[in-house]
């Protein structure tokens, strides 16, 4: 064989092995993702919520398993570790939408005003509802929605600015060879190279009523709002939840559930974290609010094994030339819009 050929099988196979390498299906910032790829079932490739497995607790759930690649040659970042206790947070929503913006309110995928929807787009409002704790309901926004949630960050990390950032050979070579004017090209490009690169993301566990869902009655949401509104503008330590959560204004009561899919802390969570009142006994993460005993308990079996947050944001600043630039993040938004409308 002659030897410029032995060269050039030598350089392909080289090359072969440097992007076979770079693969990857875990978090790595910096990493590119083609967001399409799961588009409307990201949460099947990302423990974002409960999820009902065959085992109570299978091995090796990791909270992101997206396959990605690596674009970048020398991208840096900081890492930030999370608080040692639990933090609770009471959110209002309006609608079952809201709710859905609000638990996804950490996780931000340029170029989509609802990531949300590249999460559970797919997914049945049974399914959802489901996931959520709470009964299924044919007109969800008739009620308004309270989620509670625990939450206990493990780290988070966020890539560097890319100003001295330079990319893999073989990025650069796809994308001088690239006919942006062909939207056929564009679009193998974005299956090859992905369409999204990973800036930033948080991983933790957090607890819900199952982070805690409660579906309200239009009036005693009202209260509550009114009543939340008013606690924190006067910072008082005074505490009337447990009233405003009572049955008297409560529709339903959902589920408590965890992000991680972790049945032992689930079924730890309804056998302690149970609120009776009147002739009604319940889970209640509101328990927690009153019983430092039982947080420091839970505090201690959150461990990291959910996605928290997650920063997207298209590969735009892999072109230095801008038409193509333009070219690239046009065709990737207006796919966005299209695929967020269509789910």
């Amino acid at each position: 064989m002659p030897f410029w050929l032995l060269f050039a099988v030598f350089l392909y196979c080289g090359l072969c092995e440097s992007e076979e390498s770079d693969l990857g299906y875990g978090l790595n910032i910096g990493n590119a993702i083609d967001v399409f790829a799961n588009y409307g079932d990201l949460s099947q490739v990302t423990q974002v919520v409960s999820a009902d497995y065959e085992e109570d607790n299978p091995p090796h759930v990791e909270p992101f398993r997206e396959k990605n690649i690596r674009v970048f040659l020398n991208a840096s970042s900081r890492q930030s570790s999370g608080d040692t206790m639990v933090d609770m947070n009471i959110l209002l929503c309006d609608t079952f939408d809201d709710l859905l913006a609000t638990y996804f309110q950490n996780f931000r995928i340029e170029g989509t005003d609802k990531p949300w929807k590249a999460f559970l787009g797919d997914w049945i409002l049974d399914e959802i509802m489901r996931a959520f704790g709470i009964e299924y309901d044919t007109k969800p926004d008739n009620c308004c929605y309270v989620l509670v949630k625990l939450t206990k960050v493990h780290k988070s990390v966020q890539m560097d600015d890319l100003r001295n950032v330079a990319l893999k050979d073989y990025v650069k070579r796809a994308i001088e060879s690239l006919n942006v004017s062909d939207p056929t090209d564009l679009r193998k490009f974005m299956k090859s190279y992905g369409t999204h690169y990973i800036d930033s993301y948080v991983t933790g566990n957090f607890i819900y009523q199952a982070s805690t869902v409660f579906k309200y009655k239009r009036t005693g949401y009202n209260l509550l709002r009114a009543y939340i509104r008013q606690r924190n503008m006067r910072h008082s330590s005074s505490d009337n939840l447990r009233f405003y959560f009572s049955s008297y204004f409560l529709k339903q009561v959902g589920e408590i559930k965890i992000a991680s899919g972790n049945k032992t802390v689930e079924t730890w969570a309804k056998q302690n974290l149970r609120d009776s009142q009147y002739l009604y006994s319940r889970p209640s993460l509101l328990r927690l609010h009153y019983n430092p005993i039982l947080a420091f308990k839970l505090n201690d079996l959150l461990g990291n094994g959910a996605l928290l947050g997650l920063g997207l944001k298209t590969l735009r600043p892999l072109f230095k030339d801008q038409h193509k630039a333009k070219m690239f993040a046009e065709i990737v938004e207006n796919d966005m819009k299209l695929w967020e409308v269509n789910v």
